[in-house]
């Protein structure tokens, strides 16, 4: 059976992103004032106002073109934590028909290397504590400097806002919202976004996201909110999610303006500020992850800080667990919905229909989406209470993974559902709730870890012979944190059991601090090393993971209590 939204289809119009937006900003009652707030920095108390938005927008795309030389779908890579002006960068390039390429600024420099090569980026925007960061990789890549422009003014090198054309230049009386740049065919297939994700299984993959992807989204969201009484039109949202990630990016960036909401930019969350920040800027709204909600919860420092203004908060990224969102709900008596969705689908899917209710619940397919459960195995469509893959189709889904047929048919099938990797029921009434999962993806606080990009880290220690990675759950930081199973090299000295025994503590913090010097901080070895004599494989050599799952859940709580080693 397929399951749609219980509101109707909505009517995707074939337009770039800036024209969508620049609709809305031209016939919003929530923009009519010219010094409305679009963002306020929550720290300095900077503000960019709608005025000064749009103007910036318009005069660095003009200078993208004409200055830098950026032609259509040329590769914009932006390197930067949340600041005022990453939406400018975004929507300058965007406008003069390129493409963004967003890259965690925690990233080591071998990692940007990866991205800045396999996105073919052929510019770069970078926050300026990052500079030298990048320059190493961008000259690694065979980025020329003169391409790499700081995202602030500087003194001493090149920035964003040098590229902006006068206001007077004749450039500019034809330079329009960048829609007559692109052709019917590009704003459905070309990239307006290259976010990277690794899907179910092994290394990131550029998502290639379409204008009319992104576009879907925002109305599918936007309809859903309002039909269901949700919208946060005209508010103050809290500016905490990583704008390079695709669900700040399009919750805090692209769907604020359609719904005319200020944003306080967060530079990079941190208890403090973001209480400071509910509570000097009046905040209404948050769209948050689960150790988040858990801090709000838990810490001690909370109740130093007037939070009456705040009056929702939407979880994502990760399960919200039903106890969690209980004690925030009876702490705050804040109104308490789940979004879910994937950098695949732009990335919202399902959304909860009531505040505070079925918290267990994923929520209903957004307008527009289609949703089925399979056998994982047969593909066999199941009916309510079977639990199986959940698979989705809808205009919000990606065009594909970035020159990777192979991974793209592996994910799209023949008749264009995305296989997500989830394991899943639905109920009578069409909701959708999450029970395990598929993919190999460790989620940690809301942030993607291919296990098998760090064994292929773990595996270049001198000691190590073979290792399996896979995610543990911590619920005292309600999230997932990476932990390695390793077998190590007989010492010729001491015997493997002798070492261990003596050693192992040693030798496992020799580990971790070789994988955190080549990794980013959210990729770290957090739940340990630990070590085993073989790694439980298939006849054909494929690691067992789902079996370590079971295995190590059944040993969890003797863990706990400290009464055993985790053991395979």
């Amino acid at each position: 059976m397929i399951h749609r939204s219980p509101h109707p289809p909505v009517d995707i119009p074939l337009v770039s992103i800036p024209a969508f937006l620049n609709h809305h900003l031209d016939n919003s009652p929530y923009w009519s004032d010219p010094q409305r707030p679009v963002y306020i920095d929550g720290t300095s108390g900077e503000v960019l106002t709608i005025t000064e938005f749009r103007a910036g927008i318009r005069a660095i795309s003009a200078g993208w073109r004409s200055r830098a030389g950026l032609q259509k779908g040329d590769v914009v890579a932006v390197v930067a934590p949340n600041d005022i002006y990453y939406s400018t960068a975004i929507f300058s390039v965007l406008s003069a028909g390129g493409t963004i390429s967003p890259i965690n600024p925690a990233y080591t420099v071998n990692e940007m290397v990866y991205q800045l090569t396999d996105s073919g980026a052929k510019y770069i925007v970078v926050d300026t504590t990052l500079v030298d960061h990048i320059r190493r990789a961008a000259t690694e890549v065979g980025i020329p400097t003169d391409r790499i422009y700081t995202l602030q003014k500087t003194d001493d090198s090149a920035s964003l806002h040098s590229l902006r054309i006068n206001p007077t230049h004749p450039s500019l009386a034809h330079h329009h919202a960048g829609e007559e740049l692109l052709t019917p065919t590009e704003l459905h297939h070309q990239p307006a976004y290259l976010c990277y994700s690794s899907g179910t299984t092994g290394r990131s993959k550029g998502v290639v996201t379409s204008h009319q992807n992104i576009v879907a989204n925002l109305i599918q969201v936007d309809t859903h909110q309002r039909q269901e009484q949700q919208s946060h039109a005209g508010q103050v949202l809290a500016g905490v999610l990583p704008f390079y990630h695709i669900y700040g990016l399009n919750m805090l960036i692209h769907l604020t303006l359609v719904q005319g909401s200020t944003v306080v930019v967060t530079r990079k969350f941190d208890l403090q500020t973001f209480l400071a920040g509910i509570q000097k800027y009046r905040i209404n709204f948050a769209y948050l992850v689960p150790p988040i909600v858990l801090q709000l919860v838990k810490h001690p420092s909370v109740a130093s800080y007037d939070l009456s203004s705040l009056r929702g908060i939407a979880s994502g990224a990760a399960p919200l667990s039903v106890s969690l969102a209980r004690d925030i709900i009876a702490q705050y008596g804040l109104d308490v919905t789940q979004a879910f969705g994937m950098t695949e689908s732009s990335p919202i899917l399902f959304l909860s229909r009531h505040a505070n209710r079925n918290l267990d619940a994923i929520g209903v397919p957004i307008p527009s989406v289609e949703a089925k459960i399979i056998d994982p195995v047969d593909g066999q469509l199941l009916g309510p209470h079977q639990h199986g893959e959940i698979c989705v189709r809808g205009p919000n889904i990606m065009r594909g993974y970035w020159n990777n047929p192979a991974a793209t048919a592996a994910t799209i099938d023949a008749e264009g559902f995305l296989r997500t990797g989830d394991v899943g029921y639905v109920n009578e009434s069409g909701e959708f709730f999450i029970s395990d999962r598929l993919k190999e993806l460790i989620k940690y606080k809301g942030f993607q870890v291919a296990p098998a990009e760090l064994e292929a880290v773990v595996i270049q220690h001198p000691r190590v012979t073979d290792v399996v990675v896979i995610g543990v759950y911590q619920p005292e930081q309600a999230t997932e944190v990476p932990r390695a199973y390793v077998v190590i090299k007989p010492s010729t000295s001491t015997s493997d059991s002798e070492l261990i025994e003596s050693d192992k503590v040693a030798l496992a913090q020799d580990i971790m601090g070789f994988v955190s010097g080549q990794v980013a901080p959210h990729k770290k070895l957090r739940g340990g090393v630990f070590f085993v004599e073989e790694v439980p494989k298939s006849s054909s050599g494929k690691i067992l993971r789902q079996a370590l799952r079971k295995q190590l859940q059944k040993q969890l709580a003797e863990e706990a209590k400290g009464l055993i080693s985790p053991k395979l």
